[in-house]
């Protein structure tokens, strides 16, 4: 499923089996989400927003992604500190692949109005920050393709790493992410030099 934003009380967790990494619930809307429909209708499926998800990189770490699908949030509750920053409808696609046990990778594209990587980051980074289980995380400033981006790296109690980067679309409000679990950094590069590329 693709990365939506979740509570900072599953974090950890989620990130620990990438190919649950930030989406493993059901969505809000579920079977029955119609992304034809305006909010306050929200979920996600695959197929539910093609464009989106014809923007993703067709493989993921060197092989196809296990998942891809996308969806729309509208409610406080999915949306987080970007609720709290005016935002009321972000949506959504990810391709997701899962390389381990406790390692993979999702990437994902973003979109909405006054979406920017900082803010996208900050989802992220509140999450960390209250999550019971990280023992330590950092943010820090990087590039991805020439363009201005942003880090954050989790390591949890249990020794699991998780990297996080933020960087800007080609268009006003879309927001690419690389939620990463147990990659290392030589890897989170590599795949970043990739995507910058494209």
């Amino acid at each position: 499923m693709a990365p939506r934003p979740v509570t900072s009380r599953r974090w950890i967790g989620l990130l620990a089996v990438c190919a649950l990494l930030a989406a493993c619930a059901p969505s809000a809307g579920g079977a029955t989400f119609d992304p034809s429909t305006p909010c306050p209708a929200e979920g996600q499926q695959a197929g539910a927003y093609p464009d989106l998800e014809a923007l993703l990189p067709g493989d993921l770490d060197g092989a196809p992604p296990d998942k891809v699908d996308s969806g729309r949030n509208c409610s406080p509750e999915r949306l987080g500190t970007l609720a709290e920053r005016g935002l009321d409808e972000v949506r959504f696609a990810g391709a997701t692949r899962k390389t381990g046990a406790t390692s993979g990778l999702t990437v994902a594209v973003f979109q909405g109005e006054g979406l920017d990587p900082g803010l996208m980051l900050e989802f992220y980074e509140t999450g960390a920050r209250e999550a019971r289980r990280t023992e330590k995380y950092v943010t820090s400033d990087t590039t991805v393709g020439g363009r201005p981006a942003r880090r954050l790296d989790v390591l949890g109690s249990d020794g699991t790493g998780q990297t996080v980067v933020t960087w800007p679309g080609d268009e006003q409000g879309t927001v690419w992410v690389l939620l990463g679990a147990d990659l290392g950094d030589t890897r989170v590069a590599e795949i970043l030099d990739t995507l910058g590329n494209r």
